[in-house]
C-alpha cells in the first residue's frame, strides 16, 4: 500500500512535467531561472570576498572536529 500523500505528490509531479512539456511555460521557466541566476550573481558576488574566508576557515575547523564530541 502506497502513502496517499506521496500519491497525491506524484499526480502533481506528473502534471507539472506535462505542463513545462510545452514550449511556452518551458522558454518561461527558462527565462525566469535566468533572470534568477542573473540576479544572484550581481547581488551576492561583491559580498564573496567577506564571505569566502569565513566559509574556508568553517570547512577546515570541521574537518578538524569531524567525529568528536563535545
Amino acid at each position: 500500500m502506497s502513502n496517499p500523500l506521496r500519491q497525491v505528490i506524484a499526480g502533481f509531479n506528473q502534471r507539472l512535467i506535462t505542463f513545462f512539456e510545452r514550449p511556452g511555460p518551458r522558454k518561461l521557466a527558462e527565462a525566469l531561472l535566468w533572470g534568477a541566476t542573473q540576479f544572484e550573481w550581481l547581488f551576492f558576488f561583491p559580498f564573496r570576498p567577506f564571505t569566502a574566508p569565513a566559509r574556508f576557515f568553517l570547512d577546515r575547523r570541521a574537518k578538524a572536529h569531524r567525529g568528536k564530541s563535545r
